[in-house]
């Protein structure tokens, strides 16, 4: 039997390289587009007609002294298109971030967290409300909101189960219609880490690069792996668990249940207990760093230890899968200038000399943002990604 073409679903495929090339080319011509997405004029053209008349694209003046003969307009993705929000689910603290359709953000928040999942959802509700309010403020057509995305510290199958949460002592939970109901819209959710990877490869430092390992570090330590150039979730969809990776056998007791997992030495909880074991008590790793460049040896030697578990760790990951480049993210970057000599040291020890020859380690532009800015990466994906996407209209 000769397979059967779904036209619609190339339509939609169509439309989103379409509106990646726009969001990345803004004040982009028409025929430039065609040759961004290697598609013919025709389909560019009927593309472009169909996002100007839903609202998502504008026409504006190109920036560029114009040529002889008829002028050529530029197009960009419409300020007024939408928002979409982002959000880190923490146990301490939830962030939200709120960005145009095209990613720009707009406005960021920060909130109390909770281990209790009805509170932690009643005041996501209330951030992501007032985080929205906050930026319609200078507009009076009040953008709809177009999608919402959720990153969590969690094991996440692949229909958006929440399967274990050590830090939050979540477990079983089937988060998605829970946070659906409580936020009265669609959701997008998955891993924290995963998320950041996907704003790392749409908004910061890995757009164009195929093969890359994201790490990050909040309440946990988590791993987001793109290889050749899609996010590699493994049969369950739990794959990058790097924080679970045993550094010290018999070490440290971790809130999966085992002990001497990466996590229990180079999570922020982990960083800021280790210090305190030293008589430095410290209120966060804004705080260790701080007190780490001003040569408080204690801190110091703790940060150091942090990069060789976590230059071991990582050594296994190249090992394994021999990435192009390594991005430290979330909380990591803040403190990653100080534990980078002992990671790099540790990876020079354990990791194949090819493997590491040509490796990049680069520090998240995003920063602690790199959650959200995740959420923000899953809500664009479920957007343009839905039956409808043009329509799809979430919140009023």
């Amino acid at each position: 039997m000769q397979p059967r073409v779904n036209s619609a679903a190339i339509r939609r495929l169509n439309t989103i390289r379409v509106f990646h090339a726009l969001r990345e080319n803004p004040n982009c011509a028409q025929r430039d587009l065609s040759r961004l997405t290697g598609l013919d004029k025709a389909t560019t053209s009927a593309i472009v007609t169909q996002l100007l008349d839903d609202g998502l694209v504008e026409r504006t003046e190109p920036p560029r002294p114009r040529r002889i003969g008829r002028p050529e307009t530029a197009l960009s993705i419409a300020p007024s298109a939408g928002l979409l929000v982002g959000a880190r689910l923490e146990p301490g603290t939830i962030r939200i971030v709120t960005t145009t359709l095209a990613g720009a953000v707009l406005e960021q928040a920060q909130i109390p967290g909770s281990t209790d999942l009805g509170t932690a959802l009643r005041r996501l509700h209330e951030g992501i409300d007032a985080a929205v309010a906050a930026s319609r403020r200078a507009d009076a057509e009040a953008p709809p909101v177009r999608g919402i995305g959720v990153g969590i510290p969690a094991l996440m199958d692949r229909s958006g189960r929440l399967v274990l949460a050590p830090n939050l002592g979540w477990r079983d939970t089937p988060i998605r219609p829970l946070l659906e109901e409580a936020l009265g819209a669609r959701v997008q959710i998955d891993n924290d880490t995963k998320a950041a990877a996907m704003a790392e490869r749409l908004f910061g430092a890995c757009r164009g690069v195929e093969d890359f390992a994201y790490l990050t570090g909040h309440s946990g330590v988590g791993g987001g792996l793109f290889l050749g150039g899609r996010l590699y979730r493994g049969a369950q969809g739990f794959a990058g668990e790097v924080g679970h990776v045993t550094v010290v056998p018999g070490g440290r007791p971790c809130g999966c249940g085992k002990r001497g997992c990466l996590e229990t030495y180079v999570s922020e909880p982990a960083i800021l207990a280790q210090a305190g074991e030293r008589g430095r008590t410290l209120p966060d790793l804004w705080a260790v760093a701080a007190a780490a460049r001003d040569g408080d040896a204690a801190v110091r030697g703790v940060l150091e230890e942090a990069g060789r578990h976590l230059g071991f760790a990582l050594s296994h990951l190249v090992n394994l899968t021999n990435p192009s480049l390594v991005v430290l993210g979330g909380n990591l970057s803040i403190v990653a200038e100080l534990i980078l000599p002992t990671l790099r040291a540790a990876l020079d020890e354990h990791t194949l000399e090819p493997l590491r020859r040509d490796l990049r380690l680069l520090v998240s532009p995003l920063g602690p943002d790199a959650v959200p800015m995740g959420g923000i990466a899953l809500a664009m994906e479920g957007f343009l990604s839905a039956p409808e996407p043009i329509r799809g209209i979430l919140l009023p």
